[in-house]
């Protein structure tokens, strides 16, 4: 898109409210003037040059949007729905930058984000651990170490599930190894958890879909805190992230541990 479309098309954004006041009935100028509340000078550009677009058409009862106009009407107001949701997940996106969020961030129109601070560091893993206890069932990846505090809340959530299956990436594997000692040794070993491995640059960040729907969640890479966490139950954003859940575990490596959590298997 160059600048000349740019330009017409935050044009046609502006007159939008004019396209869809007139959508159901048509309307007077006078009538538009009231209903959009603006002055008469803007309605009459904007229907002038609506019309010629062929996204309006004067009838005897005024001007009423043609089937073209409602199409974008529709098309404008899902902009504006991915706006928003591309504006409420900003925190995510600060942390967790990959090309893969970015290009599906507009799917989670609905979303809950959940961010820690100075004043509550804890306040995102009060909430996995929340999604955790109330789940059966759980798919997702870890593409980043998690803190212990995280993991010693996780292993009394999972007497009530039935399946947990993680992908990691192989780094964040042996980081949890290392650093997560006898929390992490708890965790896998569990008889509801399936741990499975697979390259780095396979596992794109951390992701859950769950019974109520998506979560993806950033972490401090200092100390393996999850600060940001976003939830979703649109029906898009989980489609996506099933998708790109398939697609990390069809490389992945199933990985068994025994009781001191070191590797038997792979």
């Amino acid at each position: 898109m160059d600048g000349s479309d740019t330009d017409e098309a935050v044009t046609l954004l502006r007159r939008a409210t004019v396209l869809s006041a007139c959508q159901e009935a048509a309307l007077t100028r006078r009538q538009l003037t009231e209903r959009v509340d603006t002055s008469r000078t803007t309605i009459y550009r904007a229907t002038v040059a609506l019309e010629e677009r062929g996204l309006v058409q004067k009838t005897g009862k005024g001007y009423l949007t043609t089937p073209y106009g409602r199409a974008l009407v529709a098309a404008t107001e899902a902009f504006l729905d991915a706006v928003e949701a591309v504006d409420r997940l900003e925190p995510l996106l600060d942390i967790v930058d990959h090309p893969d969020l970015v290009e599906h961030a507009h799917l989670f129109t609905d979303a809950r984000v959940t961010v820690a601070d100075a004043s509550d560091p804890y306040r995102v893993v009060d909430r996995v651990m929340e999604r955790l206890e109330g789940t059966t069932r759980s798919r997702g990846t870890l593409a980043s170490v998690t803190s212990v505090q995280a993991l010693e809340g996780a292993t009394p959530r999972l007497e009530g599930t039935d399946s947990i299956e993680r992908v990691f990436a192989a780094s964040a594997l042996e980081g949890h190894e290392t650093t997560g000692g006898e929390a992490f040794a708890d965790v896998v070993a569990d008889d509801t958890v399936t741990v499975l491995v697979a390259d780095d640059d396979a596992v794109p960040f951390s992701f859950a879909i769950d019974d109520e729907g998506v979560t993806i969640v950033g972490h401090d890479p200092a100390t393996g805190l999850p600060t940001v966490h976003g939830e979703s139950d649109s029906a898009t954003a989980r489609s996506w992230l099933e998708t790109l859940y398939e697609q990390c575990r069809e490389g992945a490596r199933p990985i068994e541990f025994d009781i001191a959590s070191e590797r038997t298997s792979e």
